[in-house]
């Protein structure tokens, strides 16, 4: 029979989903001891929350990732030696949060866990949380590529259009003064003469 893990680590990057998240992990694992990593600015509100046995925090103005947590913060996470690390998805792929599931898989527990807005969980691993990684920044990348081209053609095309205009314009005042010297001075006919 396989032991039910006792410490867990929650990293709240999704909060809408952190309570029912707390207490999935409590009716999953009774008797657990649970640390919320959180930003600085909500750590007094978290500390009152009785699901809630441990608050680590992380300064407000950094995203939650390994770089911004620091080497010596990810060391003491590994010397607490947690059965469980939880990242929180918004979002039912989880994409946009390879940050959290790097800094899960950090951490070295002994399972890692990314809940989704639906309640379900997946395993995450390193070969996983890297895949997940490499999928966001090549999506980055696509998008920055398709805004550079759709913005080079947007200039081109504004471009090509001004210079058409400018290009038409001298040759409209030309036209227009061509026709002004052929125009007749006179609207009176000459008579037709008619023999008889």
């Amino acid at each position: 029979m396989e032991k039910q893990p006792k410490k867990i680590l929650v990293i709240r990057s999704a909060t809408r989903i952190l309570d029912q998240t707390l207490v999935s992990l409590q009716e999953e694992f009774p008797g657990c001891h649970i640390t919320v990593l959180l930003p600085q600015s909500v750590k007094e509100s978290m500390k009152q929350d009785q699901k809630v046995n441990q608050v680590l925090t992380i300064p407000d103005q950094r995203r939650i990732s390994i770089s911004s947590y620091g080497k010596e913060n990810i060391r003491k996470l590994q010397e607490m030696n947690f059965d469980l690390a939880v990242s929180l998805y918004n979002i039912d792929h989880g994409l946009g949060y390879s940050n959290i599931d790097l800094l899960a898989i950090a951490a070295k527990a002994k399972n890692v866990r990314g809940y989704n807005s639906r309640g379900n969980f997946v395993e995450v691993t390193r070969a996983t949380a890297t895949k997940k990684a490499f999928m966001e920044k090549t999506s980055f990348f696509w998008v920055g590529i398709n805004y550079v081209a759709t913005s080079i053609l947007f200039i081109i095309i504004t471009l090509a259009l001004i210079g058409e205009w400018l290009f038409r314009l001298p040759f409209r005042k030309k036209h227009a003064s061509s026709k002004s010297v052929l125009a007749p001075t006179s609207s009176v006919r000459e008579p037709v003469k008619v023999r008889v």
